[in-house]
């Protein structure tokens, strides 16, 4: 029997709508998302019994590198998408906005694939928004550099290299310690799978956007899921659901990162996934090959 640790944040809908529209990632107009609570969906439901990666073929890029999975849940309406990268590919790059130049300035995740020509992206870090600057409030840290300082609310993804090989693992909070043992982290919000435990949150159901790893860091997950062509109502999966999917998938530990309007996954400079609502983001991280 899995083991599922409890964790209560928010216990009010009305406490989440103020947080939702006065805190961060707010955006005047967007967020007309309505907030569910139903039952978390069987895993049956949610994957297909038998998990078949496609190949992504690029340019410069070796065979099995690459791979993704996408699947319809369709008694939701919704569905989800997930790349697999292996780390052990050669001349594999990571890139990251913001930059200390580019801190507070916000952009569309596909031009930041497109103009950093990755192989996928992802948004990732929670943010805020005052006098049109967008300042993320977890951190960012890329090739031994803090951007944005830790938040030890939060959650992280973090990479390191061993033995010249770059690595990924999921630090349960933003210390300085565990920040400290990484040379890039990208920071999210809450540890939803470690070691084979699947934490338990509230069930409101959303576009999500995930990262996990497996194989001691060799194999990095980026996942996204949302409603189809639903702005409104249950337009997505709840934390517990990302868990479940991503275990299905072989991931060992992962965490959500910004969710809702932010959440998109691109692959080949096109978007892979994106919600019928999208807004711009202030960070994000992506795959590339040295060409």
């Amino acid at each position: 029997m899995k083991k599922i640790l409890r964790f209560f944040y928010f216990n009010s809908f009305t406490t989440v709508l103020l947080l939702l529209c006065f805190t961060s990632c707010k955006t005047t107009g967007l967020l007309t998302e309505k907030i569910t609570e139903p039952a978390i969906l069987p895993l049956e439901e949610l994957c297909p019994e038998e998990i078949l990666w496609k190949n992504v073929e690029a340019e410069n890029i070796p065979a099995r590198s690459i791979q993704s999975f996408e699947y319809v849940v369709k008694s939701i309406n919704a569905e989800w998408k997930c790349i697999k990268i292996d780390l052990d590919t050669p001349e594999l790059k990571l890139i990251s906005e913001p930059s200390k130049e580019n801190l507070g300035k916000h952009f569309q995740l596909l031009d930041f694939a497109r103009k950093n020509k990755t192989i996928a992206a992802i948004n990732t870090v929670p943010f805020t928004s005052t006098n049109n600057e967008y300042l993320p409030v977890s951190v960012v840290k890329f090739n031994n550099e803090i951007i944005c300082e830790p938040n030890s609310r939060y959650s992280a993804l973090g990479f390191y290299f061993d033995d010249g090989k770059l690595r990924g693992k999921v630090l349960t909070s933003q210390t300085s310690e565990l920040i400290d043992s990484c040379d890039y982290a990208f920071g999210g919000f809450f540890t939803i799978l470690k070691n084979g435990t699947i934490y338990e949150f509230e069930k409101n159901k959303r576009s999500r956007t995930a990262a996990g790893v497996s194989f001691g860091g060799r194999y990095l997950y980026l996942f996204a899921g949302c409603g189809i062509d639903c702005p409104n109502g249950r337009n997505g999966f709840n934390y517990e659901e990302c868990a479940l999917i991503l275990q299905k998938l072989g991931c060992s530990e992962a965490l959500e990162m910004d969710g809702g309007h932010s959440t998109g996954l691109t692959l080949n400079n096109r978007n892979f996934l994106k919600p019928s609502l999208q807004r711009k983001i202030p960070a994000a991280f992506g795959i590339k090959f040295s060409e």
